[in-house]
């Protein structure tokens, strides 16, 4: 088996190309097309469905948990704790000098800052994935189910995330795991029942594009909901549309990737996609830099033009990508292989 597909170093790239879209947008509900940030938002999504797929390709058959747990705390817990405390820092210099609280404040936001498990708003993900990290021997078990469990847990699983909804601030890392444990899952199972993906592929392309119309047109035109949805775990609250369109959208990410491995090799998108988690720890920090500055300057785009928020939300993705991938370079540069336990590259 080919352990490290072109078609999945592309889509890791757009995973994060799209996770970066979906943090700068600007004037949402206010100008920003509907229909479209929908589309852009929620696409850790993609980074999930990744991880599921190389848990299964890469690490099952040779599992050692201990290893695995190591690997994982090095390179993905360590630059979470590391980026943490340079956001926390610069939060802090933010909430004396610009908002000048007093000491007791400040101590008292520091404190609500951390018991939210993290600093940096996207970095919710990595309390998460670690909680999926360790809870590997279950997905050892779902691997070493019959097909047909498999397939039927997946659907189960689905219809739970259906009605769950992510928890209020993605605060709540164990609702988070039920929540995205069918992208986990669905890409278990497009590696390990990899025959069953190619022989029906046409059919799962064609429900996926279905599915992705009906749940972006239903949540933009007749619910009008904006972005991902979010609730208390056992209250109810509708259909999360936006969890039906990310699941197709996976489908047709990795088809487009597929087609786009056998046609070209595109050098740029395979160095976003190696230094795609250095890209998520960093542009949080240029979402701060860049607020910070709107703020000092008192400027703030006037809602109402779809044309202007688009441009300027491609600005701001402009400026959050070349930064954080400058970034990213000089660390890199500047520390060797010893970046990967600051930044994650």
């Amino acid at each position: 088996m080919r352990k490290n597909q072109l078609e999945f170093t592309y889509m890791r790239g757009i995973a994060i190309i799209f996770i970066v879209l979906g943090h700068s947008i600007y004037n949402s509900g206010e100008g920003f097309p509907l229909l479209l940030e929908n589309l852009l938002r929620g696409g850790t999504a993609l980074f999930v469905f990744i991880s599921g797929y190389f848990f299964h390709r890469i690490f099952y058959k040779d599992f050692d948990y201990g290893k695995f747990m190591k690997n994982k705390v090095q390179n993905v817990l360590y630059p979470f704790l590391v980026v943490s405390a340079v956001g926390l820092f610069f939060l802090c210099l933010r909430w004396f000098f610009l908002e000048h609280q007093s000491l007791d404040k400040l101590l008292l936001s520091v404190f609500y800052t951390v018991r939210n498990g993290y600093i940096l708003y996207p970095h919710w993900y990595i309390p998460f994935i670690m909680a999926v990290f360790l809870f590997s021997p279950v997905f050892l078990w779902f691997i070493r189910c019959s097909q047909q469990m498999r397939w039927t847990l997946f659907v189960l699983s689905c219809v739970v995330a259906i009605l769950l909804h992510r928890p209020i601030g993605n605060v709540n890392f164990i609702h988070s795991v039920v929540y995205f444990m069918p992208f986990y899952l669905i890409g278990i199972l497009y590696s390990q029942d990899e025959h069953i993906v190619t022989r029906y592929g046409s059919i799962f392309s064609a429900l996926a594009v279905i599915f992705l119309i009906v749940s972006l047109v239903e949540q933009s035109y007749i619910v009008q909901h904006i972005g991902n949805y979010h609730k208390a775990p056992f209250e109810y609250n509708g259909i999360d549309w936006q969890f039906i369109q990310k699941l197709s959208l996976c489908v047709l990410v990795l088809n487009f990737c597929d087609w786009l491995s056998k046609r070209s090799r595109i050098p740029w998108l395979v160095e976003t996609a190696e230094m795609s988690f250095a890209i998520f720890f960093i542009h949080p920090l240029f979402d701060m830099l860049f607020n910070t500055v709107a703020t000092v300057l008192r400027y703030r785009l006037p809602p109402g033009s779809w044309v202007t928020s688009i441009l300027f939300s491609a600005a701001i993705f402009t400026f959050l990508m070349v930064g954080s991938i400058i970034t990213a370079r000089f660390i890199k540069k500047r520390l060797g292989n010893r970046s990967r336990l600051y930044i994650g590259w």
